[in-house]
């Protein structure tokens, strides 16, 4: 069976020669190395607890005027990279249309970040971390996408970084409406009791890693964190493959960084 199926992806590896899925230039690698290079990654200095981009001038293990004042329910977020050039086209192709080949080059992104983490003295830590939780889509938005990203992503992060991934744990019981092209405040409003643990016996005393594509206000990792903190947890962390541009940033300087894609949402009828 293998070998007819290695003999079937080269025939049709004739018939449509393999492109980089982002810039459609020939070649075998689902992302390609010159658009990798454009990925603007998220490095120190940054908050420590929610991983917001930092200006050059703050100190390292700096916690940020917003997380002292409204301490996040998760205990420290991260994120590979800004949702910006490709990296941001990429999560956009993943999610919107239905390019589920980025999920794994997407979750090594993740795991590379891990690796880094456990390197940095102000890293999170991830060798205390007993399982990975997607947040998980509504059932209906599900079926209407035909995946569900965080899910893929989890399931390929668990098996690189040899955790369990407990897809079943975390559900969401309310169809809220997109987060895209909302405010702050309308963000947390929406997200409101939109999750609810599915199995409380598979949280308690568990160190557990929130995995989503997008942090934008957090709003969403907020949420989830909070109820499987109230149903055992002992600690909740978060891992995104983009953050929002922050306004200060001298190169891209975009404040909530999705206006474009509450365009492309819109087009794809998101």
């Amino acid at each position: 069976m293998e070998r007819i199926r290695k003999i079937g992806e080269e025939l049709l590896e004739l018939i449509f020669p393999p492109v980089c899925l982002l810039c459609e230039r020939p070649g075998r690698e689902v992302i390609c190395a010159g658009c990798r290079e454009q990925f603007v990654p998220v490095e120190s200095p940054y908050c420590v607890r929610c991983g917001r981009p930092l200006p050059e001038s703050a100190a390292v293990g700096t916690i940020c005027g917003e997380c002292r004042q409204s301490p996040p329910q998760f205990d420290g977020a991260r994120a590979v990279g800004l949702h910006a050039a490709t990296l941001r086209d990429a999560v956009l192709k993943f999610k919107f249309y239905g390019r589920r080949r980025l999920a794994e080059p997407l979750a090594e992104l993740l795991a590379e970040r891990v690796a880094m983490e456990q390197a940095d003295p102000h890293g999170l830590p991830w060798k205390d971390l007993t399982a990975v939780v997607p947040v998980v889509l509504h059932t209906r938005r599900r079926n209407w996408r035909g995946f569900d990203q965080a899910v893929l992503l989890s399931r390929r992060l668990a098996s690189l970084v040899d955790l369990s991934c407990q897809e079943q744990v975390l559900m969401r019981r309310k169809d809220t409406a997109p987060q895209i092209g909302l405010t702050p405040t309308q963000r947390r409003a929406n997200m409101k009791d939109a999750f609810v643990v599915a199995q409380p016996e598979k949280v308690v005393g568990e160190s557990l890693l929130l995995i989503d594509d997008v942090y934008t206000t957090g709003s969403t990792l907020n949420e989830a964190a909070n109820v499987l903190r109230r149903a055992g947890a002992e600690s909740v962390w978060a891992l995104t493959i983009s953050r929002a541009v922050p306004s200060w940033h001298p190169q891209l300087g975009q404040r909530l960084g999705d206006e474009e894609d509450l365009q492309v949402a819109a087009r794809v009828g998101i």
